[in-house]
């Protein structure tokens, strides 16, 4: 799929027509355009972006729409970043290593890391809470050559990551990982890991873009000119057409049971981290991974009982949000975006329940990520 500048072009070819027929001055600045189009350094730009859409027909309830075969990987969502840096639409702070959309407010950390805590509450840090060292954010930015690029594996300095002045309560090794140490012995050895080999910059590039906050999210899908899913339009797709009962690509569940300890319907057990876009096989819509791999941000608010309890309204208050809610609004007064689908570690994506999961807009972990959908409101 190739996104011209379409609105663009369309307005200066008008100005340009209208100037050489009438002969009177025409002042540009008098046409109104999407705010990151005015840059008059990047008149003749023109962006591609490859997303594979498709069909999802209506229900009767819910429009037709088109929805991304996959979530936007880490390849895509790097073009997307040089894109809209180029364009003036995002900004680069090198003193936190953060990403800013155009209202200043955080899309993702590039130095988004494991976590390193006591995951299942007992009190111990133990080999079992560790995570994958692998779950960092793969994207760096240039400095010399002002672009943002995919961090190669091979490249990494891994033993920072086992540092306990920088993560305080490690008590694992490379050796406990199998695609980091080569141990085929380790707590986390060949049971979990087909190959045990590092990924490579290829592969890593095949991930989802993962550390994704809601507005990192959002900025993408309007500078391309798409939307994101509504959680009918996700779940809508998810059913497959045939009313599935999980979000997998045949309908059906597994039992099997993850390193971190949670039922991962229709997945193998992973290897503690994402796996690429289009893993698996596609559910009969042509969609890949609605069931797994990283949580999916979607464009409602959220509205069900308060998961966590926090910003001073009690944990069985319902979220009851308006739909015309501001960004701002609900950011300054911590209500919730809706996050659905589960990821690669933790959760069960059933149709069954009407909310999956819920996150705060300035949250963004190894588990966050986004697909897109076009509408006929769409601007492609």
């Amino acid at each position: 799929m190739k996104y011209l500048k379409q609105n663009k072009n369309i307005f200066l070819k008008s100005c340009f027509a209208i100037i050489s027929l009438s002969l009177f001055a025409f002042n540009l600045q008098s046409c109104t355009e999407p705010e990151h189009l005015n840059d008059t350094n990047h008149e003749e730009e023109i962006y591609t972006l490859e997303i594979e859409f498709m069909d999802v027909p209506s229900d009767g309830t819910t429009a037709a729409f088109q929805m991304a075969s996959t979530e936007i990987s880490y390849e895509q969502y790097v073009q997307f970043l040089n894109d809209a840096y180029t364009d003036g639409f995002i900004t680069y702070s090198a003193a936190d290593e953060g990403v800013y959309d155009q209202n200043g407010n955080l899309m993702t950390s590039l130095n988004g890391s494991r976590v390193v805590k006591d995951h299942n509450k007992n009190g111990v840090y133990e080999l079992e809470d560790m995570e994958n060292p692998l779950n960092i954010n793969f994207i760096t930015f240039n400095e010399t050559n002002k672009i943002f690029e995919i961090e190669d594996p091979s490249q990494v300095d891994w033993d920072k990551y086992f540092d306990p002045q920088l993560y305080p309560n490690v008590v694992d090794s490379k050796e406990d990982w199998f695609e980091v140490g080569n141990n085929s012995e380790g707590f986390y050895d060949n049971k979990w890991d087909s190959d045990g080999q590092m990924p490579t910059l290829e592969e890593i590039k095949t991930w989802p873009a993962n550390f994704i906050r809601y507005f990192g999210a959002h900025a993408f899908a309007e500078f391309y000119g798409y939307d994101l899913p509504t959680k009918d339009q996700w779940y809508l797709a998810a059913k497959g057409g045939q009313d599935f009962a999980y979000a997998t690509y045949n309908g059906e569940g597994s039992t099997e049971v993850a390193v971190i300890g949670s039922i991962m319907p229709g997945w193998p057990p992973h290897k503690g981290h994402v796996q690429p876009v289009k893993s698996l096989q596609p559910n009969p819509f042509g969609i890949y991974n609605l069931g797994g791999n990283v949580w999916e941000w979607c464009k409602d608010w959220y509205d069900g009982p308060n998961p966590l309890g926090s910003m001073n309204r009690p944990a069985d208050e319902d979220y009851f949000i308006d739909d015309e809610l501001e960004l701002a609004e609900g950011y300054n007064n911590g209500y919730f975006k809706a996050l659905i689908g589960g990821s690669f570690n933790y959760f069960v994506a059933t149709m069954e329940n009407e909310w999956n999961h819920a996150a705060y807009l300035h949250a963004g972990n190894d588990h966050f990520g986004f697909r897109v959908v076009k509408n006929e409101t769409s601007n492609n």
